[in-house]
């Protein structure tokens, strides 16, 4: 006989139940069905005192839980249970209504255990204050370390995730930052207003790969050290090390073997889950990892996989729901709550580089180098050789796979060596070159130390105590110059005298091509002697082209491709899985049996020379490559081309400057479409410009330059001033107030509430303080114009999620 919806949703919340280690049998856990003033309950379940400790309340398959809030509320108040559950079976709601700042019930995805429930019990017996009273200054950790200072735009990050958390109650954030922007640090710090507020008891922060968990733990020790963080590899082996920790590193491997995380954890154990190189970890085995732990989670990466760019998605929900479902699977910023292309934070290296506090980070100076063979690869005909007596057309992503080339790595060798950069002492710079494969990488490194003893060593995952060599090299403990890899160094390795990054591999991928540039872009000072040496741009050394095809040929407009499915046959050489545009994804090579190897297959030798043939030499300046502005930006200027070419009247309102017009045509026809979501507010977020949609426009039709803020603010001060003929020293004043609130959106709530605690900051300390403000005559006029004006109206764009 056929389940009722009825039934079917209790077998599916009674295997929940289950799942989190509940007996269903044993009545001191669980009781179902009990009657009471408000009703009847579906299941109670029990604390060790045999106390009710949630009501959960049960609905049909196809109705929505949450609709029973109030009814279980009821319930759950008569039993005087603390917790209540909505379920249908596929969908859970939890909700710890007795809780002042829980106004609501939220999505879970696993049920709660027992010890996770008496846990959060304790804690509301002393309720967590607001994320936003833990006051984060750039000086914030220099008790802990006096070198350590914040930057602005990590502060920045911090809040804005704070007032999201704190104001709407989201519980899902994304931070998209450049590679060498400190998202370590910037996360140990917001780890620490997590913990002192009490918002979280228990944190997990989740990497890819054991190195990163060791390169975070130094951070972690100066800064998080009263809070015992551990690595999970090593501490699980010492129970009482990891039950004592508030801070947990683990790598995504290490919680998959053998199911640990399900088997060492509970859903709720974490409060916080932070995903380090968030594009890689939320698919696959990874997700479920990930999805387990019923937490805040935040995601940190310089990459986001936009899945949903550039897709109609009401089209294709109708036309193929299963493969939309597909793409929100691996959307990193659909994962992570937000609209496409939209993070909660952006700081990218345009950013950095531009930063008036910076710049942050360094631009490269492009080499591009072609031998002869690679100049015939990379056409579209291919290189024309003869192998096994038939003639095959090899492309530059067969070389060192489909046939060797001993020759052309020499004269690569030999060439990257002519025109590396060199270090202040006179000796190449620190240098990285990325190989096709582990056997490629070996190759190089023999060639280069022939050609000059002791300057190259390999640094791949099958070198015994490749992370030790690899820190070494990073720390400058090792004598060589150069470090031949594969994937290992491409992402989180963080080597700041780093002056050279070879490409002697292609790359097709703009996430994978992102990241290995991203190894050369952090800044750093060289000492000799009394004589310092900034840092202040490195060498990109391409050999395969790769500079160009990002520039001039990949297509940007186009959907990303979803991975095909996988078999487990690679090569050893190729043991970390890419998909169809070289993305490397973890979740390919965990779990499963491994296949028995093939006999290896033998590689044809090509017994030829080769030359190079042209080297060319460009600097790249502020503005960056295309590769860097394609991101939210980038896809607004060319859709917004592509959009007045085909609106004749929009492209004449452009013409004459009518901003009324230009303004009324986007909303009506180009913004809030499901693609990418443009809107006046993320411009002002993705800019960082507190501009107006018009001065966004004339930009990206190159009718006239986008204003700094510098200029917006000044500009706003001076109008101002002169309405309302303001003194020199009421100008200072009024300067400083517009600068803080452009940039603090605390500090903006403030000045808009009246709040005279505003001028407490130490920052209005030179211009005499609050006895000073008492003389500013017209102060409320001049403050009321500068509410009303269009840089505050602006600015709250900017912080308008």
């Amino acid at each position: 006989m056929p389940h009722t919806p009825e039934a079917f949703a209790r077998v599916l919340i009674d295997q929940a139940l289950k799942d989190s280690d509940w007996d269903l049998l044993d009545t001191k856990q669980v009781r179902l069905e009990v009657s009471g003033k408000s009703g009847r309950s579906d299941y109670i379940l029990l604390d060790s005192l045999l106390r009710p400790l949630c009501v959960l309340e049960a609905k049909r398959e196809d109705e929505d839980p949450y609709d029973a809030k109030e009814q279980a509320r009821g319930y759950a108040e008569n039993l005087k249970a603390p917790f209540v559950i909505l379920s249908n079976g596929r969908e859970h709601w939890f909700w710890n209504y007795e809780r002042a700042d829980e106004r609501d019930a939220y999505r879970i995805e696993r049920l709660p255990s027992r010890a996770d429930l008496e846990r959060l019990r304790l804690k509301n017996l002393q309720p967590p204050r607001a994320l936003q009273t833990e006051i984060i200054t750039p000086v914030y950790l220099q008790a802990l370390n006096p070198e350590i200072r914040l930057r602005r735009y990590q502060i920045r990050a911090i809040d804005e995730i704070s007032r999201q958390f704190d104001q709407q109650g989201k519980r899902k954030f994304l931070l998209e930052m450049a590679t060498g922007t400190g998202k370590t640090l910037l996360c140990a710090a917001l780890i620490r207003r997590f913990l002192k507020t009490r918002r979280a008891e228990r944190v997990l922060f989740i990497v890819d790969r054991i190195e990163l968990a060791k390169q975070a733990m130094e951070d972690f020790n100066v800064i998080l050290r009263e809070y015992s963080p551990v690595i999970f590899k090593t501490a699980r082996l010492k129970p009482m090390e990891l039950l004592g920790s508030s801070v947990v590193v683990a790598t995504i491997q290490s919680l998959l073997v053998n199911r640990r995380f399900r088997e060492e954890f509970t859903p709720f154990h974490f409060d916080l889950v932070i995903n380090d190189e968030a594009h890689r970890s939320i698919y696959g085995d990874a997700r479920e990892v990930v999805q387990f732990f019923q937490a805040t989670r935040i995601g940190l990466t310089a990459t986001p996989k936009a899945y949903l760019k550039n897709i109609d998605v009401d089209r294709l929900e109708a036309e193929n729901p299963k493969a939309l479902e597909a793409r929100q699977l691996r959307d990193t910023y659909h994962y992570f709550g937000c609209e496409p292309g939209t993070p909660t934070f952006r700081y990218d290296i345009l950013d950095a580089v531009n930063d008036p506090e910076g710049p942050f980070l360094c631009m490269p100076v492009i080499h591009d180098i072609r031998t002869d063979i690679t100049t015939k690869t990379l056409a579209e005909t291919g290189w024309a050789v003869v192998i096994d007596e038939q003639t095959e057309n090899v492309k530059i992503q067969d070389l060192e796979r489909k046939i060797f080339t001993p020759e052309r790595n020499r004269v690569m060798c030999e060439a990257f060596l002519k025109h590396a950069k060199q270090a202040p002492d006179g000796k190449i710079g620190q240098s990285i070159i990325f190989a096709v494969n582990q056997t490629h990488a070996t190759s190089l490194t023999k060639i280069l130390n022939e050609l000059q003893p002791g300057i190259a060593v390999t640094i791949t995952s099958r070198i015994p105590d490749s992370s030790i060599i690899a820190k070494d090299f990073r720390d400058g403990k090792r004598t060589e110059r150069v470090a031949e890899s594969v994937d290992m160094l491409s992402t989180g390795y963080n080597c700041k005298p780093l002056l050279n990054v070879a490409l002697m591999r292609p790359i097709f991928s703009p996430t994978e091509y992102i990241q290995i540039k991203g190894r050369g872009t952090r800044r750093y000072t060289f000492k000799i002697g009394n004589t310092a040496y900034e840092k202040d741009n490195f060498y990109l050394l391409d050999f395969c082209g790769v500079c160009e095809y990002f520039e001039d040929k990949y297509d940007y407009s186009m959907p990303l491709k979803l991975p095909r499915p996988r078999t487990r046959e690679a090569s050893p050489d190729t043991a970390l899985a890419h998909d169809q545009r070289g993305e490397y994804d973890p979740s390919a090579d965990l779990g499963g049996e491994p296949t028995p190897p093939k006999p290896p297959r033998v590689v044809p030798i090509w017994q030829g020379t080769d030359i190079v043939q042209a080297v060319d030499v460009r600097i790249i300046g502020p503005n960056g490559e295309k590769v860097d502005v394609m991101t939210y930006r980038g896809s607004f200027e060319r859709d917004l081309k592509s959009f007045a070419d085909q609106q004749p009247d929009f492209k004449q309102a452009v013409a004459i400057e009518d901003d009324d017009l230009v303004e009324t045509i986007l909303q009506e026809r180009f913004f809030h479409r499901p693609e990418m979501f443009y809107s006046a507010d993320k411009l002002v977020q993705s800019y960082g410009v507190p501009a107006p949609t018009p001065a966004f426009v004339y930009n990206a039709l190159g009718k006239k330059p986008l204003p700094t803020k510098e200029r917006i603010i000044a500009d706003t001060v001076d109008s101002i001033a002169a309405r309302f003929n303001l003194r020199y020293q009421e100008q200072r004043w009024l300067g400083a107030i517009a600068h803080l609130i452009a940039d603090d959106p605390m500090a903006m709530k403030q000045f808009l509430d009246g709040d005279v605690h505003l001028f407490d900051s130490s920052m209005f300390n030179p211009l005499g303080g609050l006895s000073a403000l008492i003389k500013f005559a017209d102060r409320d006029k001049a403050f009321d114009a500068l509410r009303q004006s269009s840089l505050v109206r602006q600015s709250l764009y900017g912080v308008a999620n």
